[in-house]
């Protein structure tokens, strides 16, 4: 009997507050006047919207619980016949609210909505066809409950236009304050006005059923638990969202408290706040999430729980034995379950010490095999360096070797050009007068100058090893020169050497390890042979190159101690700053200087292919000039010189063109090595005549294509 008299006074309890929230339910009256104009006498006013637009507002509206008139293409007595009953309605209610769908217009700061018989010729008509939204205002005043002015009116009417271009033509002067959008309401308490659109502005119709504005309002007024001012912010920002912002509503609210056009939620929260049953509360929160009854029905929810789980915790406690039982039970079954993760721990740490045994195993044995293999790499590279190393030493000995035959060469060629100038001075003592021959004869009886023949073997044996590196160019060998240069006119010319082979120096030692060295049959740089006379005396044959005879030597120091030397240094240096094969060539023609001979032979064969044919074709012309002794451009070689039968005409034309072929073919491969251009390199080595170069094209080709 106790546990059901509680149950009983709460079920009596609910019931009174339902009657009493049903009667407050049904206290609550709210009325609303919808107004639609489309159809206007006038056919350019036609709107397709606005009638759509209020009856599904009038609908939605008396889904909430509105009182509803509604007009739709109100005349002017059909629009005043509407506003007196809404006027009455309004007196008692609760909540008065005005929506109008259609065209107004804004004249002198007043807003003004058009019937559908409206004809609007000048000012006078907005006072007599005109319904000013100041009676509207009028009608909401006579309520004291909450009032609500929805205005979706700022359609773009062609009426103000056609005003504004009356005053423009002089028919009108008051005109000029008619404007398409509407003017702001001024403020009063208690009051909610809705502009579709920001004042002065113009609201787009809309393409579908209803208007921008219209379809948000719908939207929203389905959501119940929404307060007044955030419903319509809502309804703002979908309009200002659908239209791009080219339309952006604005809404003025002065409610001293919550006011909610959607208030079915109140209705059912009153049906179901006092159930014991907390599904039906979480039913209602799903439902209306927005409502503002929410925080409500989850207070009720949390007591009810409550005492439910008080509930629970007194047949917990009647079960108190059996728990007690079950939990040691449950104890020794994690007991045992323990004990078995704690077997399989093991057998898991047992696997990890085998795998990492196994690890260690081939990391050891990978360890190994990296060290042999390192081993083996530095084997193979310790191999490869004595192999380098051997290669340069017999590069080096074959340098010194081509040195030494360069300079036997060169000694064989000075006493043959001393012998030339005894058979010379011979024939010029035969030929010119007493005066002549008596200055012949001493410089031909002048003690040896030892000391200036002595000062030039340096020079000859650099001049030598230099013309070696030109025809197998190394860097090391160059700069090994350059270090220990005895004869310092001949510095620049190695200076020049080493900078053009700087440029390919990380590749020689790569080249010079895998290619084995060549030795080459040194072939000297073209010597200048004077044509002797008609009978000349023969010329020892000799295999080794013994020391020039004293006269001979005397003559050459006498000859190089002249001022022609000067003349002719300052003529080569010239020629050195602005080159010039026909300067070249006159200089090597009127040469009195025999030493700077070898620098000019050098400079010349430098010079580019279309130069040196022109140098052939002027010693050709030279050559064929009568009763001169003729200068060979490009005389033959030491080896053939010295095989002529005396007073037998040696045949130079074959030499020549070999001379002249790797004359030309070297200095092509010096622009090579600066230019850098394996196709060059290649194209030049298909070409290649001068044998004795192709090693060294070779060499410059693999440098060049990276082994």
């Amino acid at each position: 009997m106790s546990t059901r008299r509680p149950i009983w006074i709460a079920a009596l309890y609910s019931l009174v507050l339902l009657t009493c929230s049903i009667s407050v339910a049904k206290a609550d009256r709210r009325v609303a006047l919808v107004v639609g104009n489309s159809n206007y006498s006038n056919a350019s006013l036609f709107l397709s919207n606005p009638k759509n637009d209020a009856t599904d507002v009038a609908a939605a509206l008396r889904g909430v619980g509105f009182e509803v008139l509604q007009a739709i293409d109100a005349n002017k007595r059909d629009l005043d016949l509407n506003m007196a009953k809404f006027a009455r309605l309004a007196i008692d209610a609760d909540a008065a609210l005005f929506f109008y769908a259609g065209h107004a217009v804004q004249y002198q700061g007043r807003n003004y909505l058009m019937p559908t018989d409206a004809e609007v010729e000048d000012e006078i008509s907005f006072r007599y066809q005109m319904t000013p939204l100041d009676d509207v205002r009028a009608a909401l005043d006579r309520g004291d409950g909450v009032k609500i002015v929805i205005l979706d009116a700022c359609r773009n009417n062609p009426i103000v236009n056609a005003l504004r271009r009356k005053k423009k033509s002089g028919d009108s002067r008051a005109i000029d304050a008619v404007r398409g959008g509407l003017a702001k309401i001024d403020k009063a308490q208690g009051m909610v006005v809705a502009y579709a659109t920001a004042a002065d502005e113009v609201a787009a119709d809309g393409d579908g059923r209803n208007s921008p504005f219209t379809s948000a309002f719908l939207k929203r007024l389905k959501e119940p638990g929404l307060e007044i001012e955030q419903l319509f912010r809502r309804v703002a920002a979908d309009v200002n969202a659908q239209t791009g912002g080219r339309q952006r509503p604005e809404t003025y609210v002065s409610l001293l408290s919550n006011y909610y056009l959607n208030q079915t939620d109140r209705i059912a929260f009153d049906k179901i706040k006092d159930s014991p049953d907390p599904a039906v509360l979480q039913d209602f929160i799903a439902k209306f999430s927005t409502s503002s009854y929410v925080p409500e029905a989850q207070n009720r929810i949390q007591r009810i729980e409550a005492a439910i789980r008080e509930r629970q915790n007194l047949e917990a406690r009647q079960r108190e034995a059996a728990r007690l039982a079950e939990e040691q039970r449950k104890a020794e079954r994690e007991a045992a379950l323990r004990k078995l993760a704690e077997q399989e721990e093991a057998l898991r740490k047992q696997e990890s010490l085998r795998a990492q045994a196994a690890a260690e195993k081939v990391r050891k044995e990978r360890e190994a095999a990296q060290a042999q293999e390192e081993q083996r790499l530095r084997l193979v590279a310790e191999k490869e360096r004595k192999e380098r190393e051997a290669a340069k030493a017999q590069e080096e000995q074959r340098v010194k070797l081509a040195a030494e035959r360069e300079r036997k060469l060169r000694e064989e060629a000075a006493q043959l050009l001393a012998e030339q100038a005894r058979t010379k001075i011979a024939a010029i003592d035969r030929k010119e007068p007493p005066s002549l021959a008596g200055i012949s004869t001493e410089i031909r009886t002048l003690p040896p100058q030892a000391a200036p023949a002595a000062a030039d073997q340096p020079c000859d044996r650099d001049g030598a090893a230099l013309a070696q590196l030109r025809s197998n160019p190394s860097l090391e060998a160059v700069t090994e020169l350059e270090r220990s240069l005895s004869c310092e006119k001949l510095r620049a010319q190695i200076l020049r050497l080493r900078e053009s082979l700087s440029a390919v120096a990380h590749a020689a030692p790569a080249v010079a390890a895998q290619s084995k060295p060549i030795v080459e049959k040194v072939t000297p740089p073209p010597a200048v042979v004077l044509a002797p006379p008609p009978a000349p005396p023969a010329a020892p044959k000799q295999e080794a190159a013994p020391k020039p005879p004293e006269p001979p030597k005397a003559v050459v120091a006498a000859v190089g101690a002249t001022p022609n030397c000067k003349q002719d240094e300052a003529r080569l240096a010239k020629i050195r700053a602005n080159p010039s094969h026909a300067d070249l060539a006159s200089l090597e023609r009127e040469l009195s200087c025999e030493r700077l001979r070898p620098q000019i032979v050098r400079l010349r064969e430098s010079l580019p292919k279309e130069a040196a044919k022109e140098a052939a074709k002027e010693a050709a012309k030279e050559a064929a000039k009568p009763n001169e002794p003729a200068v060979a451009a490009n005389p033959p070689t030491l080896q053939s010189a010295q095989s002529a039968p005396t007073g037998a005409k040696p045949a130079q034309s074959a030499p020549i063109v070999q001379v002249r072929s790797c004359d030309e073919e070297r200095a092509t491969l010096a622009k090579l090595r600066a230019s850098q251009s394996r196709e060059d390199v290649v194209r030049f080595e298909r070409e290649l005549a001068c044998e004795q170069l192709r090693p060294q094209v070779i060499r410059l080709r693999e440098s060049l294509s990276g082994g």
